[in-house]
């Protein structure tokens, strides 16, 4: 076990002698401290996960696989700073600019849990269906790699624990990341202890959507536009008893009856109360926390204590 203090605007050099890898996450690999550091932010920027680059049809832009990682600043935590890891929710926006201002995404999503003393890492990212034109099979994987790779190169020389790790995301990747949490195979320790998201669609499966979303005389005009991409994944049929705590957050009234085809779009709010439904039918309903009617500014509200609830062992 370990106890350790981060201070303020931390050097490499500080962070890579501090945190010797003595807890039981611990990995023969010997760690080193990520390159990128800025001393504006306390956080490294554009730190490369992978060497894959592609072309994102959303921003019309090429993109890498990169993460940016925040850390906290005077921060004491034993056993370890627990992690959290970031999905954006379109195209190439996982750096977020230190924007001090009170709406910002900054205040309202990284500061809420650095001050808490967590990790917060934003990755860049292929989406299943988005970036399917990318090659088969399908690039579900990039957040399941990001996080290996940081628990597996960065963690323990920053004295971050992968045994209390995190998952959030918006759209794209709330969805993606829901899915890795349920389906994920980690490694190095990573233990995902809890999940919150906002407009996250729980199914890739175009068929799945029809019958459970889709009054029966719309499916097949459903059926016709849908993008179905082989091997994209559903984490409405991947819950099972073991599926970690999980908040879903949606920004219309949930129907929870079939409706026409119109109604169902990427942020269907019945994505999230679905979800619930299967943690329900798995015997592990208060696990599932659906949320409807929820803003853009109140969407990360309430998740730093949520996360901090189910760290293991509790503070």
């Amino acid at each position: 076990m370990k106890v350790f203090s981060l201070s303020l605007w931390a050097t490499a050099a500080v962070l890579a002698s501090s945190f010797a890898p003595t807890s039981a996450h611990a990995t023969a690999q010997a760690q080193s401290v990520p390159p990128g550091y800025n001393a504006n932010c306390n956080c490294y920027r554009n730190v490369a996960y992978g060497s894959v680059t592609w072309f994102e049809p959303t921003t019309r832009k090429y993109a890498k696989q990169i993460m940016d990682i925040w850390m906290p600043n005077g921060v004491t935590q034993p056993d370890g700073l627990p992690i959290v890891y970031y999905g954006h929710p379109n195209g190439s926006t996982h750096s977020i600019p230190l924007d001090k201002t009170a709406g910002s995404t900054w205040s309202k999503l990284i500061k809420p849990l650095t001050d808490r003393g967590y990790v917060f890492v934003s990755y860049e990212f292929r989406h299943p269906v988005v970036n399917y034109v990318e090659g088969k099979p399908a690039p579900r994987y990039d957040i399941q790699k990001a996080i290996n790779f940081f628990s597996g190169n960065y963690a323990l020389s920053l004295g971050a624990d992968p045994g209390n790790s995190f998952i959030t995301g918006q759209s794209r990747g709330g969805g993606l990341g829901i899915l890795t949490a349920l389906t994920g195979t980690f490694r190095n320790g990573t233990e995902v202890r809890a999940v919150w998201t906002y407009q996250a669609q729980t199914s890739f499966d175009c068929n799945e959507m029809a019958s459970t979303f889709v009054i029966e005389s719309d499916r097949a005009a459903f059926l016709a536009q849908c993008k179905q991409v082989p091997g994209a994944g559903s984490s409405l049929s991947s819950v099972t008893p073991a599926a970690p705590p999980i908040v879903a957050s949606y920004d219309r009234l949930f129907h929870k009856v079939l409706v026409p085809a119109s109604e169902v779009d990427v942020h269907y709010p019945d994505f999230g109360w679905q979800l619930c439904v299967n943690y329900g039918a798995q015997g592990v309903a208060a696990q599932c926390q659906p949320n409807e009617t929820i803003d853009q500014a109140n969407a990360w509200v309430g998740m730093a204590d949520y996360f901090t609830a189910h760290l293991q062992p509790p503070m």
